[in-house]
């Protein structure tokens, strides 16, 4: 017996009536005499007796009713719970972003989704490190990666390019061959997990390091502090002169990405189509993309 069965046989108990049962269900009447009969030679006895007044139950319709009525009260209990969850949206989202992503437009971005929903909470892990989406270690994820995890559901931003940069006292107004940089001082990354970096490591493996940063951020600022040159975006949002222009082989694309299972939740999915929105409308964000991808 499945559920559409027990619907049947709650309407006529309720009305009586195979006319009124079937306008309450918006079926013909004919509908109902028909799943009632199937119903009924299905499992071997009879729900109803019908005479000039309409259909009652008989003793084991009165049995059958009693589990009806709970089979009923629980579904419209799970009802209003995902009916609550679409409206009422709570709990937690762990996002993981890179630390850039988490110092300029995030913060707006959060603020303004729970307004619309106070009873979500978020926890920001500010990392490059690329957390585990697979076991739950973040619920959402804006990654670097020229290839997305075949196991999530992503969605490509676009892609950023890199240069290398400096400050106004090292510029000479043009672009500037590796060996004229080599001469300057280099700002060196301790971890050189993108293309780019592995590209700057093996360019500049011989020459020494003015500073040591552990990320893109800090090389930024310490740039901007006039200690050297950096790698960064080349449509980043800084005040320093791009001096060289590494080949787009070496750029990054930009994906926001969750697991599959994650989608079907009523928070993630909210907040994924949100911050999507909010993404391809954030100035910083359109400047860091050289080319998008559709």
């Amino acid at each position: 017996m499945n559920w559409n069965d027990i619907r049947f046989i709650l309407a006529i108990a309720e009305f009586g009536k195979l006319q009124e049962a079937a306008e309450a269900m918006k079926v013909s009447h004919t509908t109902v005499w028909r799943r009632i009969q199937a119903l009924e030679k299905g499992i071997g006895a009879q729900l109803f007796v019908s005479d000039r007044q309409g259909y009652r139950l008989t003793d084991i319709g009165e049995q059958v009713i009693r589990h009806a009525k709970n089979v009923s009260d629980s579904m419209d209990a799970i009802d209003e719970i995902v009916s609550g969850q679409k409206t009422e949206l709570k709990g937690l989202i762990r996002i993981t972003v890179p630390l850039q992503a988490a110092n300029t437009f995030l913060p707006s971005v959060l603020k303004e989704f729970r307004t619309l929903y106070p009873q979500i909470q978020f926890e920001v892990i500010q990392s490059n490190v690329q957390l585990d989406l697979e076991r739950r270690e973040a619920d959402i994820a804006i990654r670097g990666t020229n290839k997305a995890p075949d196991n999530l559901v992503g969605r490509c931003l676009g892609r950023t390019n890199w240069s290398l940069f400096v400050h106004d006292e090292y510029y000479e107004g043009r672009l500037m061959s590796l060996e004229e940089i080599k001469r300057l001082p280099l700002i060196g990354y301790q971890t050189a997990s993108t293309p780019s970096l592995r590209w700057y490591d093996s360019a500049f493996q011989e020459c020494p390091k003015a500073i040591l940063c552990n990320g893109i951020d800090e090389g930024q600022g310490f740039a901007e502090a006039g200690l050297g040159v950096a790698l960064l975006p080349t449509n980043g949002d800084n005040a320093l002169n791009e001096i060289y222009t590494l080949p787009e082989r070496f750029g990054v694309e930009l994906w926001l990405l969750t697991h599959k299972e994650m989608r079907n939740s009523a928070k993630i999915r909210a907040f994924w189509e949100f911050l999507l929105a909010k993404l391809e409308q954030h100035e910083l964000l359109r400047k860091a993309m050289a080319k998008r991808i559709e």
